[in-house]
């Protein structure tokens, strides 16, 4: 099993511009470690191929009932839309991730 750091990032307001819009920016909630792990037949057939070509799940070793509220993680240098959680009490939580590919960030990636 090839566990990987990531950091779970929610998005906090942090005040408004000229126009009374939002300005948020995204703040980190938590560092644990995730595995991937790939789809299986079944759940190809299931979803979907679009779906599955597009998505990625991860392990995540914390319990559903305290994973914290957030919308995105980080790895790898990249950050990933969080699409679904799942309960896979009692020691885990399973995130899918929209995939970008090819987008790579610079900066405070590192741990």
């Amino acid at each position: 099993m090839i566990w990987k750091k990531c950091k779970l990032l929610a998005r906090r307001k942090i005040g408004e511009d000229e126009l009374q819009n939002p300005v948020y920016e995204w703040v980190e909630v938590k560092k644990t470690l995730a595995r991937f792990t790939p789809w299986t037949d079944e759940q190809i057939t299931l979803e979907g191929r679009e779906v599955t070509k597009n998505e990625q799940r991860y392990i995540i070793p914390i319990p559903f009932k305290d994973f914290p509220d957030c919308q995105m993680v980080k790895m790898d240098g990249q950050r990933l839309d969080i699409t679904e959680k799942a309960d896979l009490s009692p020691r885990w939580t399973l995130i899918q991730v929209k995939a970008y590919k090819g987008v790579i960030l610079h900066g405070d990636c590192q741990y």
